[in-house]
């Protein structure tokens, strides 16, 4: 090229337009992970890892309640997600088979190691690592040779269940006494409203599918039935509140392999159970189960406002 760009120019950030804002703020933060910098209400939300003012927005101003763009129509194809290292992307991997959310391929480029998906409104995926350059496929005369074979999604995710040093900044406050006695509430709270919400549900599929024998069979059932999987999420985080409360840090081998939670985790946490406790006739299934059990159940109304009001009164 006789003019070629400035090679530090980089791509900054992607905006999707999006039909239902709290599922894909719910997918991009809940799952992902990243962080949420900015919210306009029901209308817009920018979201950055690492405190950058945002790589990701996402807004409803023309696409409310809209429909993903028919085969056939131009548009994007995917936006590609870097992550730093491979163990980055092993642990997304992680979030979304904790998640539940399907791969649609998975590959390795020799240049690179990518999994592709859809997020919620269809827009595409790719979650990558670059190898290092170095280690770049070149042919003969030295030019770059990608290739697409088969990514071991298996070994992959395997490398996110080992154990890693903590990578905690110093500066970063660890979780307050303050906090996690507010978390223990919260806990408590979300138990209630928890229970709440399975005795609504186990109220309508008896109506609908027949009474449950025993408390042994409903147990079953809430493990394995589809019709009680979408208060997986709330138990999820009662786990995650359990954890960060629990540890204290244990190390072996020199290595810290349980870290002790900040400041920072926390606020994510409570973040993210705030989002999720979302009633919504029109949003994904967990935001129309909770409208319906809101709407049929003074006791889960009951245990939302308590939840609520310890969530506005949390840092």
């Amino acid at each position: 090229m006789p003019d070629p760009i400035d090679p530090r120019v980089d791509i900054g950030h992607i905006h999707l337009k999006v039909a239902d804002l709290d599922r894909a703020v719910a997918f991009y933060s809940g799952v992902l992970g990243f962080q949420i910098t900015t919210r306009m209400g029901q209308q817009a939300a920018f979201l950055s890892a690492g405190g950058y003012h945002h790589h990701i927005g996402l807004n409803t101003w023309e696409t409310r309640n809209g429909h993903p763009p028919p085969p056939g129509t131009t548009g994007l194809y995917h936006v590609a997600i870097r992550y730093p290292d491979r163990a980055a992307l092993a642990d997304a991997l992680r979030r979304l088979v904790d998640a539940r959310v399907p791969l649609e391929g998975a590959s390795d480029h020799g240049v690179s190691e990518a999994l592709y998906l859809h997020d919620p409104d269809g827009n595409g995926l790719e979650l990558y690592w670059d190898r290092p350059r170095a280690e770049w496929p070149k042919g003969p005369d030295g030019s770059l040779r990608m290739t697409t074979e088969p990514l071991d999604v298996d070994a992959l995710l395997e490398e996110a269940r080992r154990p890693k040093a903590a990578n905690v900044p110093a500066s970063a406050p660890l979780l307050e006494p303050a906090t996690r006695a507010k978390l223990v509430d919260l806990r408590t709270a979300l138990l209630t409203l928890h229970k709440a919400l399975l005795d609504d549900a186990k109220s309508a599929y008896d109506m609908d599918r027949g009474r449950i024998a025993s408390a042994g069979a409903l147990l079953q059932f809430v493990i394995h039935d589809p019709w009680f999987a979408w208060l997986h999420q709330v138990s999820e985080l009662i786990v995650r509140i359990d954890v960060m409360t629990a540890t204290e840090g244990k190390t072996t081998d020199a290595k810290v392999t349980d870290p002790k939670p900040t400041e920072a985790d926390a606020r994510i946490l409570l973040d993210q159970v705030d989002r999720l406790l979302i009633p919504s006739e029109t949003g994904d299934t967990f935001a129309r189960r909770y409208f319906e059990a809101i709407q049929r159940q003074p006791a889960v109304v009951l245990a939302h406002g308590a939840v609520k009001k310890l969530l506005k009164n949390s840092p």
